[in-house]
């Protein structure tokens, strides 16, 4: 009797239960993609992928897609996340127009303090253009600025100053879409992190002061990096929301670096946070694939099996796809030049300086193809592949 007993309780242990909300949320993911990214190339790239999943897929994001944009100082990461704030927060049609968006709230968590929202305006409203020109002729009395205006309501910017706060405040989101009345309603379709670089030296320095206090005995009990809490709390939200989420991440120390003979460096850079997932470095690869493998559907009845991976990956942060940006290079003039000859080519280089192109190299883990895009940073507004207005 008491080995029935046992068992019965072993039987219940394995059986999962979860709210309705996410229930939901895992079914939609399996169903219903987020939209597209509208930078076609990525959105060609990603497609590619989606195809070679165990459940095949046409489109080129899923609902909890976590994307990691990695790059040095003014490469475009933060441009390329208002750019998916932008098609979030855009519905997919105003009456007769397609406009492509997705319909949904956006949540940016501004970690450095340097979002800025008139910018963004900017940019939302350049993209209504290129839609609906200067003014809306499906309503005289709206303009484009008020149209972007009224989307905009639609983000909500946190800026927590510390790991911590941002831990605290991944945590709250939940509670905070299901109170906020301006959220309340909406379905929070992308959640930007800008940057999750932005503690690294004062944690490191925190932790390095820890550890140079301690023992060898009591070093085994330090705390762990904060970043581990962060990483906890995007994965729970990941869990019970499916947001897409893009993070952006500094690009400080290349996998490899020019070699004395000539040979150019790697235009890849290792992974400094730790333990953020490090899919393309040897130390990382193997866990960092599990993971992923963990996140993903592997036959029909995956939506039912959903609650039993995710009591699996409740504590770890897929990493579906990471995005190296540089900027293209401008090569110096060759050391013959005299300075007529740089004078006569100036007018060319500043056209290539204003042009003010950046590369971005797409890595998936676990696969061995990598694609690329283009885009350019204007005044008024973000062109993708080189002459494809956004």
């Amino acid at each position: 009797m008491s080995e029935s007993g046992l068992s019965a309780a072993a039987l219940l242990a394995e059986i999962r239960s979860e709210s309705l909300h996410n229930f939901l949320s895992s079914v939609r993911s399996e169903t219903s993609p987020p939209g597209l990214t509208h930078i076609p190339a990525l959105d060609t790239h990603l497609a590619s992928v989606n195809k070679t999943l165990p459940i095949p897929r046409e489109w080129p994001l899923n609902r909890g897609d976590v994307l990691e944009v990695q790059g040095p100082a003014a490469s475009g990461k933060t441009h390329l996340v208002y750019h998916m704030l932008i098609t979030c927060l855009l519905p997919e049609r105003r009456l007769d127009v397609e406009l492509g968006g997705w319909g949904a709230a956006a949540i940016l968590i501004d970690t450095d303090g340097k979002s800025n929202i008139r910018r963004l305006h900017e940019l939302l409203m350049s993209r209504l253009r290129s839609f609906l020109g200067d003014d809306d002729p499906l309503d005289a009395g709206t303009s484009i600025e008020d149209l972007a205006t009224e989307y905009l309501q639609h983000l909500h910017v946190l800026r927590p100053t510390s790991s911590t706060q941002l831990a605290i405040t991944l945590l709250n989101l939940q509670h905070y879409h299901a109170t906020n009345t301006r959220l309340q309603d909406k379905e929070i379709g992308l959640l930007a992190i800008d940057s999750l670089s932005a503690f690294y030296w004062r944690d490191r320095y925190a932790l390095e002061q820890l550890r140079d206090a301690a023992d060898n005995q009591s070093r085994g009990s330090l705390p762990p990096n904060p970043i581990h809490h962060v990483l906890k709390a995007l994965a729970k939200f990941r869990t019970s929301h499916r947001p897409v989420i893009l993070m952006t991440n500094w690009g400080l120390n290349p996998l490899a670096k020019p070699s004395a003979n000539g040979e150019p460096g790697s235009p890849f850079y290792r992974q400094h946070l730790h333990p953020f997932p490090a899919p393309f470095e040897p130390h990382g690869a193997a866990e960092a694939i599990s993971n992923l493998e963990a996140s993903q559907p592997t036959g029909q009845n995956a939506t039912a099996r959903s609650g039993t991976r995710s009591r699996h990956s409740d504590a770890i942060l897929p990493l579906h796809h990471h995005i190296t940006l540089h900027p293209s290079p401008i090569d110096p003039f060759p050391v013959s030049f005299s300075l007529a000859d740089a004078l006569r080519h100036e007018d060319m280089r500043a056209v290539l300086v204003k042009k003010g192109e950046i590369r971005a190299l797409v890595r998936t883990p676990g696969r061995a193809t990598i694609g690329e895009f283009t885009f350019r940073i204007g005044e008024r507004e973000v062109l993708v592949d080189a002459d494809e207005a956004t």
